[in-house]
Formats: C-alpha cells, structure tokens, sequence
C-alpha cells in the first residue's frame, strides 16, 4: 500500500507558491530582457507601475516592484523587493511594504517559525498582487526605460541588524533584561 499525503507540508507549499510567482512575474515581466534600471508600465487610466532591476546575474535577478500613486505618501505602494531564480523557475518575495509604515523585519533574535510565517503571507500577498495587476491589463510588452534606479532613501526604512538591535541582543544573553516566571 503506498501512502499519500492529502496536502503538501508548509516548506513545499511555499516552493509551490515561488513557482506560481515566477509564472505570474514572466507574464508580467522578462526581467532577464532588460537592462539593470528604472522601467515603467502604464496602461491608459491605470497608475504606473514601477520596475527596478537592482542586479541582474547569469541565473539571478533582483529587482523592486511597486505602483506610483500621483496622490499619496509614498507615492509608490506597495513597495516589493523580489529575488528571481531563472534556473529554478522560482521568484521570492524577500521583502514587503505596504503603505507608509515600513517595519522592523527580522530582529537578531526572531525565531525561525515567525520569519517563515512572515514569508508566506508576503509571498501570498505578492502573489495575488501578481493576479491583480495582470487583470488590470499590465502587459509584459510595455515596459519602457525610465532612466537608473534612484538612490534609496534610507530614512524611510527601519532595517533590522540595527546597533541597539545587537546591544539589545547581547544584554538578553547577558541576563541584564531578565525575566521573571511569575508562580500561580
């Protein structure tokens, strides 16, 4: 008797769910035809969306997605950065905005389930994002060159890794923010 499983465990879904990104991301996008920089797609009546290809490598691309609204702060939303294996058919959402809070992704000390938690809905969310704007009639044939990517403003973002993140860190281990169980 051979034994099936009903349904894939957390680690192949999310694999499953890269290869749908990539699916999605190829309609929308070859990013292995243009060059590293700033491209625009805007469909009549439609906001632009907004390619920046960071880095691009023999089997590897890199690149930030994200709509230009001309009336909000930031203009543009969401902010989505992508790692793209051309070789494994496979695109990952490595971070996500959405609207003006960016937030603290991964502390020194952020267990392991919380940051593959974090990673399945953004990959969700990218991916349905993906759906979205191909219905919204973002083709992969107008893309226009827009000029170099503009310097990244870090003001805006809380990166973790941060100095008081590790003198944080190192006082838990050192005991100096201990806790207390508290006995019934």
């Amino acid at each position: 008797m051979t034994m099936t499983k009903a349904l894939p465990n957390a680690f192949e879904w999310l694999l499953g769910l890269y290869s749908d990104n990539f699916e999605r991301l190829r309609k929308l996008v070859d990013s292995r035809r243009l060059l590293p920089g700033r491209h625009l797609n805007q469909p009549e009546g439609r906001p632009a969306l907004v390619l920046d290809i960071l880095e691009q490598q023999p089997y590897t691309t890199l690149l930030r997605l994200s709509l230009r609204f001309e009336q909000s702060t930031p203009a543009e939303d969401p902010e989505s950065y992508w790692r793209v294996y051309h070789d494994a058919l496979q695109a990952e959402v490595t971070h996500c905005r959405f609207d003006a809070h960016r937030v603290r992704l991964f502390a020194p000390d952020t267990p392991a389930r919380l940051i593959a938690q974090y990673r399945r809905r953004m990959n969700s969310f990218a991916n349905k994002w993906l759906e979205h704007l191909l219905e919204m009639d973002y083709a992969a044939e107008s893309w226009r060159e827009a000029g170099p990517v503009p310097e990244w403003d870090r003001s805006l973002m809380v990166a973790p890794g941060e100095a008081g993140d590790l003198e944080r860190a190192g006082a838990k281990r050192r005991g100096d923010g201990r806790r207390t169980a508290r006995l019934a």
